[in-house]
């Protein structure tokens, strides 16, 4: 036998072969296939390994999407913007949900065929040992990801100017979840900590069951934030709490005896066994391999935009503030039209905001904010414009500026987008001098609470 069957070592050989309901074996088959197929899809955990990472992603999700965008026209008969796969921060997209719907019906098939093909197994052991370690590895990968974002509170930032003057009942649940966190770094670090804490547990096998159990607890939590807060990262939590639970499942049983004090010891494996030490060496030195291309290509771009931003803050530029788009218009022919700029759904630009953090925020004609990034260059009155995520291709556009007066701001586009973009004539807007909300103060003794 070249792998060990994945049961614990303490456990007979009898009870290491003993057979699998049919039910348990096609319910198994169905699982295995779509946490692989749906982590992989969604999270991309492959990427990160060099020159073949990402060949090995696509090789999942190109086939998955182009089955999905049939399916969505086709069957769904959606269209417009939704029928696409289009940049945007949202995983909860119609195209998403159907994705996953294609990866179940896909994963149904799988779990069939290698029914079939595998009917005289009557013991999956050996295949369950492997879904949980490959399962672990994608974890890692994932739990990295967004707690790096966090101890480096980058994920939930610093409240913008637009969502700190826009009047509350006009901000969105998220917007204020988000601005909450934003306010509180220690808060946000300490989230990331318990992230990144269930990645390093997951990477030893003697601690990997409490990261499992931790994992559950703070997805969970995540998932009720997503859920209550209308976060639209509702699927993408719930496949990660899927992945958690797909861990634990190998020890629910002997969990629940080790609880009701039957005297049972909890030793299912987390690795394969193999035949030989070269073998045992070589998986010891893949998983590491893996680990180490997570934390070079996660952490470096996490500390380098934390302190970027922090140098922002420090030195803000003099065009940090509100400006309000009095006109946005280029020429078409011999016309000179309105024109929708750093936006989504061709939807005019009214303000934008160059936060003192170096990002910035636009605002359409419908009221909501777009995430967007400016590099300013005061030397040579330069300012560079990048949208985050909206309809289309990203937005990308290099300006001059000047004033027209103290209060007026022209942004004439320049090199290869003076053909494309809009000239801009900006009005800055006055803004407070400072928003207590951004100074908490914390204090032992209240004498009133303090609502504003």
């Amino acid at each position: 036998m070249d792998l060990a069957t994945g049961t614990s070592t303490y456990q007979s050989r009898s009870e290491q072969q003993a057979d699998w309901s049919f039910g348990s074996r096609a319910l198994f088959r169905l699982v295995a296939a779509f946490t692989l197929l749906a982590l992989t899809l969604n999270y991309s955990p492959w990427s990160v390994i060099p020159v073949v990472g990402r060949y090995m992603s696509d090789a999942v999700a190109k086939p998955l999407q182009a089955i999905a965008g049939w399916l969505i026209s086709h069957v769904f008969h959606v269209a417009g913007i939704a029928a696409t796969q289009h940049s945007t921060d949202s995983r909860d997209t119609a195209f998403d949900w159907v994705s996953m719907l294609t990866v179940l019906v896909l994963s149904a098939v799988v779990a069939i065929v290698w029914s079939v093909l595998d009917r005289k197994k009557r013991s999956l052991s050996t295949q369950a040992t492997w879904l949980r370690h490959i399962t672990r590895l994608m974890l890692i990968f994932v739990m990295v990801r967004y707690g790096i974002f966090k101890i480096f509170p980058m994920q939930m930032s610093r409240p913008s100017l637009g969502v700190l003057n826009e009047p509350v009942g006009q901000s969105s649940p998220m917007s204020l979840l988000w601005t909450l966190i934003g306010l509180s770094p220690a808060y946000q670090i300490l989230s990331g900590v318990f992230e990144a804490l269930c990645a390093v547990l997951l990477c030893f096998e003697k601690t990997a069951l409490p990261g499992t159990l931790l994992g559950i607890v703070v997805m969970s939590n995540v998932v009720l934030f997503n859920f209550c807060f209308d976060v639209p990262v509702k699927l993408g939590a719930l496949l990660i709490l899927f992945g958690f639970i797909v861990l634990l499942w190998q020890d629910v049983p002997t969990l629940y005896s080790f609880f009701s004090r039957r005297g049972i010891r909890l030793h299912t494996r987390w690795r394969p066994v193999f035949k030989t030490a070269r073998l045992k060496r070589l998986a010891y030195g893949v998983e590491l391999f893996y680990v180490m291309c997570v934390i070079y290509v996660l952490v470096p771009p996490a500390y380098t935009s934390e302190r970027r931003e922090a140098a922002h803050l420090r030195s803000p530029s003099s065009l940090a503030g509100q400006w309000h788009v009095e006109s946005a218009t280029k020429r078409e022919g011999s016309e000179t039209v309105d024109a929708p700029v750093l936006t989504a759904e061709l939807l005019p630009l009214t303000d934008l905001y160059l936060e003192p953090d170096g990002r910035a925020m636009a605002r359409s004609s419908d009221g909501r904010l777009w995430r967007s990034t400016a590099d300013i260059d005061e030397a040579g009155s330069s300012l560079s414009l990048y949208s985050y995520y909206f309809d289309g291709e990203r937005f990308q556009a290099t300006y001059h500026y000047s004033y027209k007066d103290s209060q007026h701001l022209l942004l004439v586009p320049v090199g290869k987008d003076s053909a494309s973009e809009s000239t801009l004539i900006l009005e800055r807007v006055a803004l407070p001098e400072s928003y207590p909300l951004l100074h908490p103060h914390f204090h032992w003794v209240e004498e009133w609470a303090l609502e504003r």
